[in-house]
This record gives C-alpha cells, structure tokens and sequence, in this order.
C-alpha cells in the first residue's frame, strides 16, 4: 500500500536553516543558552488531551528532559529578544507550544528544558557523547548534518522503543535506515521545492484556451486526470512560443520570458518521485532504477527542447544557481519553476504587485502511470531531526520519546484547533496557502482548484532520505548534472548513474559500517585559525615563519602543532612584487584519529617607499543606517565602491570614520568623513551622506 506520510519537512512557516540555504546550508551559530519551561505560563485554552491505555501515571517527582537545539528561539517559548524583551516567537505559535508544555507535564509530569548548542552540533554531540555525559536528551539536528552525526555512532537506535510509535503522535518516526530506526521529526509541511505557476501569464497564451475562450489551467487537467508528461510538454511549447520574443523584466535571469527555468535537480527529483523512483527508497540506492532514469531522460529531452532551462549556473558549469527561478518567478521572468518554499510568498506577494496570480500544483506523471497509481508520488525532501543521544538511560529515553511525541501532536492540535495532528494541514490548507504562500484560494475561477491541489500533494508525499544518507551534495546531484551538461564523459544519465553508483552506495556503506561497532567515531577534522598576512616589498622567504599565522584545535585531542611540514607556499607567491597573491600559503594538519584539515591564506605584498594617496570611490547608492544603530556595528566599507592604493591593492576595509557629527538617535542626513589609509601609511578622505530612518 502506498505510504502516506505526515511528510517531516521544513516548512516556509517553521523554517530552521536556511537553508538555507544553499544545497547543504550551514549551521546557524549564536551564544549558548538554556530555559526551563514555566508550567503556570500556560495558554488561556487548549484541546482536551487523549491518553493511550498504556501511558503511566504520572511521577510524583518531575523530570526534567534536555531538548537541545542550534537555535533556541525557534522552539523555546519562553525565548525573549535580548533587546525588546518581546518573545521571539509569534504568539499563535508560542500558545501551541505551552499548551504542548502542559501535556506533558499533566500527562508525564516531565518539563523540557531548552538548550541551545554551545558551538558546533557535529562537536558537541559528539565530544559529548565521548566524554559519557550527553549534552541533552533530545537533540534537533539541521538539515543535512545527519550524514555527520550517524557516522560518529553518538545516536541511539529507537528499534527498541517501537512500541511508543504505535499510537497518536507515532508519525514523528522517521524511514528506517541503515538497518535501523533513528530520526524523529516535528516538522509538518509540504514539498520545499513544489511546482510553481504563474496562473495570469498562462491567461494570455491563446492557444491554452478552449473553444469558449476560457484558459485550460493545469489544474482543469489533473483534475480531469489528463496532467501527464506528455501534455505538460505540449503545454511547456504552448507558452514558450507565446513567450519566446517577450522581454523580461530587468534582474532576471534571461533576456527573454521562459516557459519553464528551474533547477534541473530538483525537476528531475520530482519527475523521478512521480515515476515511482527516487534517490532513495525504503533505505536502499534507486537512483539506478528504471524509473529514475527514465524520469532524468524526460528532463533531458525538456532541456534539449529548449523548454526547461536552468536558472543560471555556477562557475562549473552544471551547478545551477537554485534560487533564482524563484526570484525569476517573483519578477514575471519565467511562468513555472520548482520554487523554494520559502521564496514562493515573496514571489506572490511581488506578482500580486502586478495583479497577477501564482499556483501550486502537483508535478506531472508519466503517460503510463495511472492518477490514482501507488507510484505517483510528489518529491518532499525531510527537514530537521530529532534524535536521542546514546548515553541516555533506557527509562529516561522512552520517556523523552513519549513526551516529545505528545508535546507535538498536542502543538498542532493546539494550532490548528483540530482533533489530531493528521488533520491539521488538510484542515488549515486554504489558510496555509493564502498566509504562507500568498496563492489566491479565493479566486472564483480556480480556488477551490488550487486547494484541492495543495491537499493531494500533501497526501502523496514521498520522502527524499538522499541528503540525510550522505548522498546529495557532491555525489547525486553532481552525476544528474554532469551527465545533463554532458561533461567529465558522462554522456547520458542512463551510463553515467551505473558508472559512478559508488560515488552513492560507498557513503552509505561507511555510515552503515560505523553504527554496527559500538565506538564513537571522531570524524571532525580540526579547527584551523589563520590570519591574512602583509608583508613589505623585499621581505626575504627565507626569514618568514608562516606558521605563525596557523593555529589548530581538535575538539577531542586538543591543540595540534603546526610546524613548517604542514606548509605549502605557492609558487606563484613573489615577495619582490607588490600584489595581493590569495591562497598563497596552505596549511594542512590531521589529528590523532586522522582527520585532516586544511586552510589558506591570503598575502599581500605592498611597496613601503609609495608615498601616492590611495585612490577611493564612493557608491552610488549609499546604504542607509537604522535609527538607534550602534556606530560600532556600521561597516563603513559598505559605503565605499572601491580603494586601491597606487599598486592596485585592495585598501577598502583600511577605513576609519570620524562619527562627530552622526547622531543615530535622530532620524536625519549626516555627514561623515571616511579616512582611508593604504598599508604605506597615504591617506584620502572622502565625505558621505549618511541618512538615518
């Protein structure tokens, strides 16, 4: 029977990391902080709570269960602004989550005390876990750090807690991997990269309408059963010739208006989803199969047609820049993209600036592939992750999954004023659609269409696991690309898949490998600290000790010595010559588990006897400073296009302010004189208008 998940994903309105974004996304970093949930700050109401015949009766003695996350304002709702004071989150959010707070502790007499990671969640679970005292009990780990944190061997298999997930609130557990069980998630949302249309700019295409003039929309056709490969290829070529001498708009992408620009990636993800293959499927590699690789042959011909394009690329060549069809979309440049779900509102809100009107729908699905077909699914890559840190006692983890499955389902419960979770999205979809992704579900014409859309989407969700098992970034995505760009002699998907499946099967063979032993693995290389280095014209070599501008620290064997061994100076590196010369000395140190690191920096050789001021631009539109703004925090760089000294090296951040006259407390235009001094000592000076509002 066909899985249908509550997907676990990052949603546009409980995103955690941006990622981010970029295809991997980086760990938000801030100062570390805890709260302990405050029972008596409970909301004015919240539904009645079900218990299951097995829950126990509650402690007489309160536990108190550590909830680790990177970013406390995102789950704590006792989280204030250090500033304002005001609660960091919105308030409809914050009352779920006290009322989840009051669950548990009516329920398990247990209280959630929020942490947020100190430094780095790969480190300190890890170091952690090592050192025998785990720095919480629930850990939330972002999006796409699983691969790192499974192969450390620091999480628990829930294998032996699979009872707990019989009941209501049992859609956190995630797919099993790696021959078990060990990802929870909170997270309930749709596609991150659904299909997106301009729904106006298809109104003007005359050959999408019937005989009576009206358009045929892509919803008229899937809901008539008709939304196929075949006739979204007929209907990309129908607006592509329509769009084909249009002009777009200024910033994008293309001079011209185009049918379809997106990321191939995530096209092709969905295609393969909507053939019935995948990345990923129950834990095993499919990118291999029939199915996924004649989906990446349908974009391939789309491509080839001129009727998909890439939203631009990387200097690669094949790496698309992944945004901007969201951006594109947002600006009237292209009629459908796979979007990001957290550009769509503002691509909405941009198009609704022009009267127009954008969709979501479901992505089409092969000819041969019936509607109500099993295989039929829409792509939803997972989000964040919750997991439980071994090193945790048994008792103590099934009560931290008990109460982290009860706080959630009575969380969205709570939100959506609804009977279970189950219910909340198909329950608040009109509303979801319209707040978070501005599509205009009230439109007589399609937006009960729409609506009905949105919901089969939700309800046909198949889990892209790729990312949490290692084999997104640098290893799917760059085998899809290549083979579509033909580049490296990957030709075609259908031989390149086959001939690199390693590059998929041999990350997961390491994680699998790794939590079968019952040893931490330190798999963090260290931390390097540098610094750019200046010299002056005429500096001899031989006299430079460049290890003192590296440093090293590991998280588990401490400092790690950096000696002239662990240093490569390029030749292309002339301390004769003025110039700035980057990366022109590398460093590279392993530690005692030999993972190694390694770093560069930059040199920049300058001429002492110059006595020429150094040439300074300002920019044409100066930036603008808030009122209140610390003048500590301004980056008067910022203001500046350019400044060279007489070499033509790079002065710019050589700058300096004389703030006598700026008052940041009153709104109002000031001048400010910028002093910028080369690394001979020559200075200029340059008058800006700094305006604050």
């Amino acid at each position: 029977m066909k899985k249908k998940v509550l997907a676990i994903l990052l949603s546009a309105a409980m995103a955690f990391s941006l990622s981010a974004c970029g295809d991997s996304g980086n760990e938000p970093s801030s100062d570390a902080s805890t709260s302990t949930s405050e029972a008596q700050d409970e909301p004015s109401s919240q539904p009645e709570q079900s218990t299951e015949p097995d829950t126990p009766s509650a402690p007489a003695e309160t536990t108190v269960i550590r909830y680790g996350m990177h970013w406390l304002p995102d789950i704590d709702p006792n989280n204030t602004d250090a500033v304002t004071g005001e609660y960091t989150m919105d308030e409809a959010r914050r009352q779920a989550s006290l009322a989840g707070l009051q669950a548990i502790k009516d329920t398990y007499n247990v209280e959630f005390e929020f942490l947020q990671f100190p430094n780095d969640v790969q480190e300190d679970l890890m170091t952690s876990v090592l050192a025998g005292d785990p720095i919480c009990d629930l850990a939330v780990l972002w999006n796409g750090v699983e691969p790192t944190i499974l192969a450390q061997n620091v999480v628990q298999d829930l294998t032996p807690y699979m009872d707990l997930f019989e009941g209501e609130g049992g859609w956190v557990l995630g797919d099993p991997l790696f021959g078990g069980n060990y990802l929870m998630s909170h997270e309930l949302a749709m596609t991150d990269f659904p299909l997106v249309v301009n729904l106006t700019m298809l109104e003007k295409v005359d050959a999408l309408k019937d005989e009576s003039g009206k358009t045929i929309y892509p919803m008229d056709l899937f809901k008539e059963g008709n939304w196929t490969w075949s006739a979204f290829e007929d209907y990309l070529s129908k607006v592509q010739a329509y769009y084909a001498n249009v002009e777009a708009p200024d910033g994008a992408t293309f001079e011209y208006v185009k049918a379809y620009e997106t990321d191939h990636r995530y096209a092709a993800l969905a295609a393969m989803y909507a053939n019935g293959g995948g990345i990923v499927k129950d834990g095993e590699v499919a990118a291999d199969s029939e199915e996924s690789i004649e989906a990446v042959q349908f974009i391939d011909k789309l491509m080839k047609a001129e009727l998909l394009v890439d939203c631009g690329v990387y200097d690669d060549g094949f790496t698309p820049r992944w945004t901007d069809g969201g951006r594109d979309i947002g600006l009237g440049a292209t009629v459908f993209t796979d979007c990001p779900s957290w550009w769509i509102g503002g691509a909405a809100s941009s198009c609704a600036e022009r009267g127009e009107s954008i969709g979501i729908i479901p992505w089409p699905r092969p000819d041969d592939v019936a509607q109500d077909s099993e295989d039929y699914q829409q792509s939803a890559s997972v989000g964040n992750s919750t997991v439980v840190l071994k090193g945790v006692p048994e008792d103590r983890a099934r009560l931290a999954i008990q109460s982290f499955m009860l706080y959630w389902e009575t969380y969205y419960k709570t939100l959506g004023n609804v009977e279970s979770a189950s219910e909340y999205r198909s329950a608040n979809a009109a509303s979801i659609l319209s707040k978070d992704y501005g599509v205009d579900v009230y439109n007589e014409t399609y937006g009960d269409s729409l609506i009905e859309c949105y919901n089969y989407i939700l309800d046909n969700l198949g889990l892209n696991y790729a990312g949490k098992m290692g084999l997104w970034d640098r290893n799917w995505e760059y085998i899809v690309g290549k083979s579509l760009y033909g580049m490296d002699g990957m030709s075609s998907y259908d031989v390149a898949i086959k001939a690199n499946l390693t590059d998929l099967t041999n990350p997961m063979n390491t994680i699998a490998e790794a939590l079968k032993s019952n040893e931490v693995h330190d798999n963090r290389g260290p931390a390097i600290t540098k610094e750019d280095v200046v010299l002056e014209a005429g500096t001899d070599p031989a006299g430079v000790d460049w290890t003192q501008y590296f440093s090293a620290e590991d998280s588990v064997d401490g400092t790690i010595a950096v000696t002239a061994d662990n240093i490569t100076v390029s030749e292309e590196l002339d301390l004769a010559t003025p110039g700035e010369y980057g990366d022109a000395v590398a460093v590279k140190v392993a530690d005692n588990s030999g993972n190694e690191s390694e770093g560069k920096i930059k040199v920049t050789v300058y001429n002492p006897s110059n006595t020429t001021a150094p040439a300074v631009e300002v920019k044409a539109e100066l930036p603008t400073v808030a009122l209140n703004t610390e003048t500590s925090g301004i980056n008067w760089a910022d203001y500046l296009e350019s400044a060279e000294d007489a070499d033509g090296i790079d002065v710019k951040d050589k700058v300096t302010a004389d703030l006598s006259e700026l008052d940041t407390t009153t709104p109002g235009s000031y001048n400010v004189v910028l002093t910028v001094t080369d690394y001979a000592g020559n200075t200029s000076e340059v008058t800006v208008e700094v305006t604050v509002e």
